[in-house]
């Protein structure tokens, strides 16, 4: 049985069956310099296909990692814009019932959190 997949293996180029290539026997090769001229033609052609198509997978797979690194990072940025809304209320709640120093800290820290909250969803991954 291993037998046999290896000598299926070694009868196919890309998928496609060599004991009949380009629509070629190789009887038809046989002292027929044009046949092998166009198989080597049809060859090449499945290599600069098959090479097209590796280029276009790479570049495909860089544009999906550049989304998902962007993707968390406006994610996060979004946890941290929420997270300054609740932080910022705090503060002014706590700064009009005249709890200056845990308002003016609490305020402080909300504002920092929409700084890298903007940050993170503007500004990181631009460089």
């Amino acid at each position: 049985m291993a037998e046999e997949n290896s000598s299926k293996k070694e009868q196919s180029i890309l998928g496609l069956s060599t004991s009949d290539l380009a629509g070629l026997s190789a009887d038809d090769l046989t002292d027929n310099p044009t046949a092998i001229k166009m198989i080597l033609h049809y060859y090449r052609q499945l290599v600069d296909e098959n090479m097209a198509l590796k280029n276009d997978k790479n570049t495909l797979k860089t544009y999906l990692d550049a989304y998902t690194k962007h993707k968390s990072n406006a994610a996060t940025g979004a946890i941290l814009l929420a997270m300054s809304n609740v932080s910022i209320g705090f503060g002014v709640n706590l700064l009009s019932s005249e709890h200056y120093w845990p308002g003016t800290s609490t305020l402080i820290v909300g504002l920092s959190m929409i700084i890298a909250g903007i940050y993170f969803s503007f500004g990181k991954g631009k460089r």
